[in-house]
């Protein structure tokens, strides 16, 4: 190198970069795209197949937020009515209601337990009651003999006992009961502590608008709660009294089945009728035809009367909707799923109606446009407050 030069830096050639075709690009978009759709399907499918394991579980959970709205509504109710605290009107509604529990027990429970303990040998006596007068007629016997029709019926009696044993207490129903009752307690005692800790999931900006929702829920279910329990009562005593009234055995029994089973709408009655109707034809079958117009009508009553004067205060489920919960639920998860398919099928058409219906017709609000008359001109911009333009 010679003296006074300096070293010329080398210069370096920039590698030739293939140019980027628009259909890569486009696989890449569509590759992304693809990925998300799969986690998003695999996180409902996990959250599903979670739901499904815990099923009862969150039921349970359910029904005993059913049981606080319950005690909340009555326990506000009181408090209106009577001015006191919170606190000690749920004070008065527990109170009320363990007395007459306890009242019933002491007056009726011991009747019940008789009747619903008979129930089950008088379905098997029925059975082959109505078995013996088929066979009297000729096209009885035909039947019986070219149909076969009893091999529809399990000829063992232990069936019917069992039946009747459905309504009786085992260890699993007073289980779920306590769970019922311990998280109703708690859930009406402090309410807001469990609202406030179900918003807090929800982000910021949109805990306003989760309130209103839930709001709405809770108002919607405690409203048919109370409905249903209003029924429920009418519908059992009713046909307790209609059934002591045409003389039939176990009257107080199968109102106590008609009004348990009122809870679940369409199929509960259906099913309530059915030993009554048994326990009927064993006594003739004129008393069979008096019971099932007595059901006819009570049902229409409640269906055509009672129901709409409830309902105008809550939600007013068509009833296909009802009846194709009951039986989806009643597939996948059993008698739970009929029992609370009619409150969960009440709290999908709320949110459906809030998140969706409601907010696809809010119309937004389009901007005033200026007019001639309050359209600002120099004038008036030059105005004083309370002046008059020069």
């Amino acid at each position: 190198m010679r003296p006074g030069l300096q070293p010329q830096p080398r210069r370096r050639h920039p590698r030739a970069v293939a140019p980027a075709t628009p259909g890569s690009a486009a696989d890449a978009r569509r590759a992304d795209r693809s990925i998300v759709i799969v986690a998003f399907v695999m996180s409902i499918a996990g959250f599903a197949l979670l739901m499904w394991a815990i099923a009862d579980v969150v039921l349970l959970v359910f029904g005993g937020a059913l049981v606080a709205l319950f005690l909340r509504g009555l326990s506000r109710v009181v408090q209106q009515a009577t001015g006191l605290s919170y606190p000690a009107a749920l004070a008065v509604v527990l109170t009320v209601l363990f007395a007459l529990i306890a009242v019933g027990g002491i007056f009726l429970g011991a009747e019940t337990a008789e009747q619903l303990d008979q129930l089950g040998p008088r379905l098997s006596e029925a059975q082959h009651k109505i078995l013996e007068e088929i066979r009297r007629f000729q096209w009885g016997r035909a039947v019986l003999a070219d149909r076969n029709l009893r091999a529809l019926v399990p000829q063992n009696p232990e069936w019917l006992v069992r039946l009747g044993g459905l309504f009786s207490s085992t260890i699993g129903a007073i289980t779920g009961f306590f769970i019922l009752l311990f998280i109703g307690l708690y859930g009406a005692a402090s309410p807001d502590t469990y609202r406030e800790g179900l918003l807090a999931l929800f982000p910021r900006d949109s805990r306003v608008r989760a309130a209103e929702v839930l709001d709405e829920v809770v108002d919607t279910l405690r409203g048919w709660l109370v409905g249903t329990v209003v029924k429920m009562a009418v519908v059992g005593v009713t046909l307790t009294i209609g059934l002591s009234l045409l003389h039939i055995p176990l009257a107080l029994a199968l109102g106590l089945i008609a009004f348990a089973l009122e809870f679940a709408p369409y199929v509960g009655p259906i099913l309530a009728s059915v030993p009554a109707l048994i326990v009927a034809f064993a006594v003739g079958p004129t008393e069979a035809l008096s019971v099932a117009l007595l059901y006819l009508g009570v049902q229409s009553v409640e269906g055509y009367v009672v129901s709409p004067l409830i309902d105008q205060r809550s939600v007013n489920l068509p009833p296909a909707f009802t009846i194709a919960a009951q039986v989806l639920l009643g597939a996948l998860l059993g008698v739970l799923g009929v029992i609370f398919a009619t409150p969960l099928a009440a709290t999908i058409v709320v949110l459906v109606r809030s998140l969706y219906v409601d907010g696809e017709e809010t119309p937004e609000t389009p901007e005033t446009p200026e007019t001639p008359e309050t359209a600002e001109t120099p004038e008036t911009a030059e105005a004083a407050p309370g002046g008059e333009a020069k």
